[in-house]
């Protein structure tokens, strides 16, 4: 399994003094023809820094990247393996038990 990962966008919104109080992230995994997105918000609960100031590390940090990680295996697995499928069996006449 060779999993790509690429940032979609990072937006930060700001208050007066140019620090960012909240970032909101998009970030795309990709297996083959298997591919999901996920979004995130995260408030900043002491603005202090400026956008240009983060790291893309630090982003994937405030954004869990591990849970990110996990959760695409998760839905990679069920991509590739998928449930058996349920059936009923309309056609089964009860009377033909003892």
């Amino acid at each position: 399994m060779a999993i790509t990962k690429e940032w979609v966008s990072a937006k930060p919104k700001q208050n007066a003094d140019g620090n960012v109080t909240e970032w909101s992230v998009e970030y795309k995994y990709t297996d083959g023809d298997f591919s999901h997105t996920f979004s995130k918000s995260e408030k900043i609960d002491t603005p202090s820094k400026a956008p240009g100031s983060y790291t893309k590390a630090e982003l994937l940090t405030l954004m869990d990247e591990a849970h990110w990680d996990d959760m695409f295996n998760k839905k990679h697995n069920v991509h590739m393996n998928p449930p058996a499928v349920a059936t009923v069996d309309n056609s089964f006449d009860v009377s033909s038990l003892s």
